[in-house]
């Protein structure tokens, strides 16, 4: 399982199909896998990375708050 760390936390993504990269974000709360009916149409023309936000199925658990910015430094 690909993980990679930011300040600290574990942060669980992996990635499917080829092309151009999409990256696919469930709202907080929701683990990756909700993109289980979108993402194969998703990825029969792009690469898709998708990621459990900290908090969040196989990533950490840190305690929060959560703000913004930290989350988005997560995606980057």
């Amino acid at each position: 399982m690909p993980f990679t760390e930011n300040q600290g936390t574990r942060i669980y993504w992996d990635e499917q199909g080829e092309g151009p990269p999409v990256l696919l974000i469930m709202g907080l709360g929701y683990p990756s896998y909700m993109w289980h009916r979108t993402r194969p149409h998703l990825a029969k023309k792009y690469r898709t990375i998708a990621l459990d936000n900290r908090g969040v199925g196989r990533s950490d658990v840190p305690p929060g708050p959560y703000p913004i910015a930290l989350m988005a430094a997560d995606a980057a």
